[in-house]
């Protein structure tokens, strides 16, 4: 997933995605929602992306004291149950109580198929296409009006595309070691291996998909670490754009292209029975909406006009609803460090592009808690953003000085920048504070950004222009000496001393404090200006996994067995992430859980492997 500053441009119109990318929450246009819209040029692009790209990872905030049972979300529960529930490690949250099942003589119609796709994003389009391609007989039912994406990098371990640039082959045996490490090994190892073993033929497949609809497929810029570094980013992330005047500045906002395609493709050449506007409302399990043992075989969705349809899978019925950020119940009990960065207030959006704030409420989830699947047992992941912070690289921090509103310094700055944004969560406000010169745009080179090709970088002159010129909404300051700067990001004027002892260290080349490299200790002199400043506070995009999921996609309950029938998609899949989103493995939610895994899915299910 990508920040969304700038535009598709012209072209986009065509392929439905700025249509979808302008809509906002509620009623009005919100500050953070990243509309997309006008045309990015070379020289427009480097105003926002010499200084940095928006990363997306998530942070969190503390969990709800307050009766679950008397929350917002609805549900079951009276006030002596509140009262004796809180506290007690048995109290269930509205969201985890069924509601009434729908009953028989409520449901209008039936629709039968193998294959029931609850979800009309990337998850559920490509599992659809996967099932149909290989035999099956598809429905596919989503709550939003057209086919949804956000951003646009997909990992691909390898790729001809990869091949045709010259990109070598990753080596997983160090580097998956690594991200174990970084994700605590409260994961499953055996999905990114999966992942790993299937992603080459996953991404060739939907590179071709889009070429014969004329959408080409590129790689994006990636940060310069070397291999063996913590941070080493191996280049992957493939992105997808419909002409070669919109290749610079956005890379990586094009997924709206290929699911416009893909939701073309399912439904025109494979004949998949697909229906928008339709919400997935209890599933059926035993043959019994909401029961609690045997094989899910059904989902009872309502309709447009408010009557319900029973969808019958008789091989399985496939969950790709997207997240829970937009319940504040669900993010109270399992993202708790998030939720003062959402947003609980607007409308639920089930067209809703690119969003710092809040998503969707969890539907999927919820339906699966009331047939008896179990939560995952490690932290849910969350993906902060960055929108502002001037980092050198796509996916980085900014590597040169930063401060806390003290004007203390925190942190070794040189790492990947949603690492930063978790560690800027435990900051007074929330927010850091960078500061630099103009010699940081040579020093600090070689400068890359989000939103462009895969080897493209910019110059001294044009980062400079970006620092010299309208900040777009970056918050950037500028002043002749050090100590404006300094007042003008609101700092104690004690903030020069901890510049001195910095420049004293970038002097000397060792960092006696925070131990960063020697050529990211670029000195902030005292010497002519300008000097620079800005300050951020990180952004929630998303958050990731939920129910257990083995393996093969499949739910488990809490005896940590599949539920028979019953599938997972997208970043409804459990036990793939821990902590933080790193993006070390940039486009790994859309390579990954999106496309490789309900790819291998679909045909698993069709040679009854999973039977």
């Amino acid at each position: 997933m990508r920040d969304s500053k700038g535009a598709l441009g012209r072209h986009a119109g065509t392929h439905g995605f700025e249509r979808r990318m302008r809509k906002s929450r509620g009623t009005g246009t919100k500050e953070g929602s990243f509309i997309m819209e006008g045309s990015l040029n070379r020289r427009s692009f480097v105003k926002g992306a010499a200084l940095g790209a928006a990363g997306l990872v998530a942070g969190g905030a503390l969990a709800a004291c307050s009766s679950p049972s008397g929350s917002s979300s609805g549900g079951s529960g009276d006030a002596d149950q509140a009262a004796t529930a809180v506290n007690s490690a048995d109290q269930q949250w509205s969201f985890e109580i069924a509601p009434e099942p729908i009953a028989d003589e409520d449901i209008a119609d039936t629709v039968e198929s193998d294959v029931i796709v609850v979800g009309g994003g990337m998850s559920g389009m490509v599992s659809a296409a996967s099932c149909a391609e290989n035999g099956l007989k598809v429905t596919l039912i989503s709550a939003s009006s057209a086919p949804v994406s956000r951003g646009g990098s997909n990992n691909g371990v390898y790729s001809k595309v990869m091949e045709q640039m010259g990109i070598p082959r990753m080596d997983p045996t160090w580097f998956y070691r690594m991200q174990y490490a970084a994700n605590g090994g409260n994961f499953r190892p055996a999905l990114w291996y999966k992942f790993y073993n299937n992603s080459e033929e996953a991404i060739n497949w939907i590179v071709d998909i889009a070429a014969k609809a004329g959408i080409k497929t590129t790689i994006e810029s990636g940060p310069e670490y070397k291999e063996g570094d913590p941070m080493y980013t191996p280049t992957a992330a493939h992105a997808f754009y419909v002409d070669d005047e919109e290749l610079h500045g956005a890379i990586g906002n094009g997924e709206g292209y290929i699911a416009e395609e893909m939701g073309r493709y399912i439904t025109e050449d494979l004949g998949v029975d697909v229906r928008w506007n339709v919400k997935g409302e209890q599933l059926v399990r035993g043959g019994v909406a909401n029961g609690t043992e045997g094989r899910v075989d059904a989902i009872i969705a309502s309709n447009a006009d408010g009557s319900y349809t029973k969808y019958v899978g008789s091989k399985a019925v496939i969950m790709a609803t997207g997240d829970f950020s937009h319940d504040k119940d669900m993010m109270e009990k399992y993202c708790p460090q998030a939720v003062e960065l959402c947003d609980f207030t607007t409308d639920i959006n089930y067209d809703q592009g690119i969003w710092m704030g809040g998503l969707m409420p969890g539907d999927g989830h919820k339906m699966e808690l009331w047939v008896g699947g179990a939560w995952q047992k490690e932290p849910n992941n969350i993906m902060l953003g960055r929108p502002n912070l001037p980092g050198d690289q796509p996916y980085t921090s900014h590597t040169g000085l930063m401060v806390d509103n003290a004007g203390q310094r925190f942190m070794n700055e040189d790492v990947l920048g949603g690492l930063a944004c978790a560690t800027i969560m435990h900051l007074p406000e929330k927010t850091a504070y960078c500061i630099w010169g103009a010699n940081r745009a040579e020093a600090g080179g070689p400068w890359g950004a989000i939103n462009y090709a895969h080897g493209e970088y910019f110059t001294t002159e044009e980062v400079l222009e970006r620092w010299d010129t309208d900040a777009d909404g970056f918050g950037i300051v500028k002043a002749d000496t050090r100590e404006e700067v300094i007042s003008q990001l609101g700092l104690p004027a004690e903030t020069i001393d901890t510049i001195e002892r910095y420049n004293e260290m970038c002097a000397s080349g060792v960092d006696t404090d925070f131990y960063k490299t020697a050529d990211k200790l670029i000195p902030i002199g005292e010497g002519d200006g300008p000097f620079y400043g800005a300050s951020f506070s990180p952004g929630f995009l998303t958050s990731l996994g939920g129910l257990r999921t083995d393996v093969d996609l499949r739910v488990l309950d809490e005896n940590d067995e599949p539920i028979e029938g019953l599938f997972n998609a997208g970043c409804m899949i459990g036990n793939f992430y821990s902590a933080t989103y790193t993006f070390a493995m940039e486009g790994m939610n859309y390579g990954a859980t999106c496309i490789t895994l309900p790819y291998v899915l679909g045909k698993d299910l069709a040679a009854g492997k999973l039977d």
